[in-house]
């Protein structure tokens, strides 16, 4: 077995442990870290600017104390522009908070807007784009990257738009 197999496994088994002892976490965690703003909070992640594919975009990291299997993040697209396409692993929920476009979930694309949620299963291809000409398109994706992550490792670097333009599907 491999250095990375046992890693996940230990990772795995940990997961598992606590999720069986069912006891509550954070009690010694201050009040005010259990709530944030999405719209003004977060940590930077990454940003992908693309002028050919007419991707910019950035993704922000809504960090909680004990947070194990879910991994909210903010996804900001501006006016007019859109995300790469792309698969992964983990499940997404995108929860609009601000502004109008379209989500692509497979091959079929379906307008959102402020309140909108929609679903992305594992290794669907998906993109999302912001139909609006002024305002920004601010997306709340929860997914289980942590769970997806600790069971398969990181898988999520090759699933991402690659160096030269090349997105997940190979296209260029």
């Amino acid at each position: 077995m491999t250095n990375d197999a046992v890693s996940v496994n230990e990772a795995t088994l940990r997961l598992v442990q606590v999720a069986a002892a069912r006891q509550a976490l954070g009690e010694e965690v201050p009040a005010e870290a259990w709530t944030v703003d999405a719209l003004t909070a977060g940590e930077s992640m990454y940003a992908n600017h693309n002028e050919r594919l007419n991707i910019e975009f950035t993704v922000d990291r809504l960090a909680f104390p004990e947070l194990q299997t879910m991994d909210p993040r903010v996804v900001r697209i501006p006016p007019g522009r859109n995300n790469e396409l792309h698969r992964h692993a983990h499940e997404s929920l995108f929860v609009v908070l601000q502004g109008e476009g379209e989500v692509r979930v497979g091959d079929a694309w379906r307008p959102i807007r402020t309140g909108s949620v929609a679903f992305v299963p594992r290794w669907i291809f998906h993109q999302s784009r912001n139909t609006s000409a002024t305002t920004e398109l601010v997306i709340l994706a929860i997914t289980d990257f942590g769970f997806t992550s600790a069971v398969l490792g990181d898988y999520d670097r090759r699933t991402r738009l690659g160096k030269g333009g090349d997105d997940a599907t190979g296209n260029g």
